[in-house]
């Protein structure tokens, strides 16, 4: 009985170790000029981070046509895209990270987008992908007029949603869905194709991202608002999500700007009156490049008070925020109800105190509101 014990034990440690695994990639390039007749004698392993800024996570030397990353993960580590890049600026080919080891082929760094990609299956999977792509622009190609070639690319279109609702489980299907489809569908038809991603996808990043788009799509009053990400002023880092069972009063303001400063400092004469008052709760997200700029605004505006958050991610008015929420311009407030729906999408601070009144006096008119 102890023998077993200790062998199920360790199976389950194996099993464990194994969920965490290890990653590597084990690069070819049969020609190694690139497309201004530099030879590669580097490359870099890179990844995008959730505001599309790209980061160098390792870097390996190219000798006699080979190289190797190997990278460790984490047993809650997501499986994400990274680019091998180094063959010249704009160029880079495509790779899953997940435990397994990644075989990557390149036969002439001057085109390494006709790089083969193997061995796991994540990769597998993206490459049969980029198969069914390719014999769509194959076909069409072959068109001799327009009304030929259009036929095709709706064809090519429904293959590649067919093959992503097949692989509904892959991270791949969220990540592609968001990239070069969505831009295609409607929003009833994003709608339908997010709710074809696997539940197992749920907490994936790629699916959140991917979440965040459809909402942010459908934004209007009396729907659900997309999740942002609020860098906060301590350095730690929330989410809108986490504010769910409270009413938010989401401002998008700009330092130095006249209006905003306006908006803010009604804004207080607001907080003043319900700062009591838990179910509210104040959000300031500050479009400013600048973070020292930003703390001193905080601060002089005397916004850095218990029941008021600010956030700023440093993006300026190009912030992910501001675009998930269609904010082009600030001042802008934003009224959320407890469960994550809009209850108005611009709203002046008059009419904001007027219904928060309504709703401290029990008066949840939102329910019945109309877009």
């Amino acid at each position: 009985m102890k023998r077993l014990l200790t062998t199920i034990l360790s199976v389950a440690f194996c099993i464990a170790v194994s969920a965490q695994g290890t990653c590597v990639i084990n690069g070819v390039i049969d020609d190694v000029k690139t497309a201004d007749g530099t030879k590669v004698k580097k490359v870099y392993l890179t990844r995008t981070d959730e505001y599309g800024q790209a980061e160098t996570v390792a870097e390996a030397k190219v000798k006699k046509g080979k190289y190797t990353f190997k990278r460790d993960l984490a047993q809650d580590e997501p499986v994400l895209m990274y680019v091998i890049t180094g063959f010249g600026e704009g160029e880079g080919i495509e790779v899953f990270v997940e435990p397994g080891e990644v075989a990557v082929n390149t036969a002439s760094a001057a085109t390494p987008c006709a790089t083969t990609v193997a061995g796991t299956p994540t990769n597998d999977t993206y490459s049969e992908y980029k198969k069914v792509i390719g014999e769509g622009v194959s076909a069409a190609e072959k068109c001799a007029d327009e009304s030929a070639r259009s036929k095709e690319a709706i064809k090519s279109l429904s293959q590649r949603i067919r093959f992503l609702i097949d692989h509904n489980a892959s991270p791949m299907t969220p990540l592609e869905i968001e990239r070069y489809l969505l831009q295609q569908l409607t929003p009833s038809y994003a709608d339908q194709m997010l709710k074809s991603v696997s539940t197992t996808l749920y907490d994936h990043p790629y699916y959140l991202s991917l979440r965040n788009k459809v909402l942010a799509s459908a934004l209007k009053v009396g729907n659900e608002v997309p999740d942002i990400t609020l860098p906060m002023l301590g350095g730690e880092k929330k989410h809108l999500n986490d504010l769910r069972g409270k009413y938010v009063v989401l401002c998008f303001w700009a330092n130095g700007c006249e209006k905003s400063a306006a908006v803010i400092a009604e804004l207080k004469n607001v907080y003043d009156v319900i700062k009591e008052n838990d179910e509210f709760v104040f959000l300031s997200f500050a479009l400013e490049n600048d973070a020292a700029a930003w703390k001193a605004a905080v601060e002089s505006n005397g916004i850095n008070v218990e029941g008021w958050l600010n956030a700023c991610d440093g993006m300026g008015i190009d912030s992910p925020a501001a675009k998930l929420f269609g904010v082009d311009k600030a001042p802008r407030i934003i009224f959320i109800e407890p469960e994550g729906r809009a209850v108005s999408l611009d709203q002046e601070v008059e009419e904001l105190q007027m219904r928060i009144e309504q709703i401290m006096e029990g008066d949840l008119y939102y329910l019945d509101q109309e877009e």
